[in-house]
């Protein structure tokens, strides 16, 4: 599933995504990799949302369906920029998670099949990464993971190899669509909050909003369906090809397929 030219997704870098992110991804042109921003700790950036343990109840509405897998920072400060950021080498994390995946996700329909042997090598390499920038590194290995699996080809392109222009993060945003050639920034909705519309307009660029949401799939738990978790979850439990469906263009909007069968933005 090949991008649409033209349209640009902007995102820091995560671990183990959730799947409206690879939505945007098979609808860019170009995944711009934000890795120039300083690191949140509360973010989302080294830690992903798994399953609760089998032997837990559960919770009520009121408290969170999942529990985070959090990659260790090797002493990080709040100003120190994603790209700088070390993994915390003295702990065997990536063993950790992937025995914690393997004991959540063991009995799931698709794990055995279309994770495991995904995370293995992945893991098997991340645990040999440290120094500056390894976070970096594991991070985007953890993105590329299903690209092949969805039939995702994205052109990745890292911020900070582009010049930094613009005083906010709006300007900045156009700022790299005209430096890679993009005619359309499509955003996630949280974006809705700061980005001015005004400068990509200025600049001839368009913003398109993500309104994906994705089906409901059995999670292996009674009670409600969680959203928001890593696609490790998704594709443990919902074939892989039913999932690159979701991620196809709708048969109306500005992504459906143009006459002819090709994509259009």
């Amino acid at each position: 599933m090949a991008g649409i030219p033209g349209v640009l997704v902007a995102e820091q870098p995560h671990y183990l995504p959730w799947v409206d992110f690879y939505e945007q991804v098979a609808r860019s042109g170009t995944l711009l990799v934000l890795d120039n921003v300083q690191w949140l700790r509360r973010g989302w950036q080294r830690r992903t949302r798994v399953a609760l343990p089998a032997n837990v109840p559960t919770p009520p509405p009121t408290e969170p369906g999942f529990q985070w897998l959090s990659i260790p920072l090797e002493d990080p400060h709040r100003d120190t920029l994603i790209q700088d950021l070390a993994v915390d080498t003295r702990q065997p994390w990536a063993r950790k998670h992937l025995q914690t995946l393997v004991t959540l996700y063991g009995k799931r329909p698709y794990f055995g099949t279309q994770v495991l042997p995904l995370l293995e090598p992945f893991y098997d390499a991340a645990a040999r990464e440290g120094g500056p920038g390894s976070l970096l590194r594991v991070l985007l290995a953890s993105m590329a993971l299903f690209h092949e699996p969805l039939g995702l080809r994205p052109n990745i392109v890292l911020a900070s190899t582009l010049e930094r222009q613009g005083d906010d993060k709006t300007g900045r945003l156009v700022a790299y669509c005209q430096q890679v050639g993009a005619h359309t920034y499509y955003s996630g909705m949280g974006s809705s909050l700061y980005l001015k519309l005004g400068l990509f307009r200025d600049a001839d660029v368009r913003v398109l909003w993500q309104r994906f949401r994705h089906p409901p799939y059995a999670q292996g738990r009674e009670g409600r369906f969680v959203h928001g978790m890593s696609l490790v979850d998704v594709l443990a439990n919902v074939p892989v090809d039913e999932v690159r469906r979701w991620l196809e263009p709708s048969p109306w909007g500005p992504f459906a397929p143009a006459p002819g069968g090709s994509g259009g933005a």
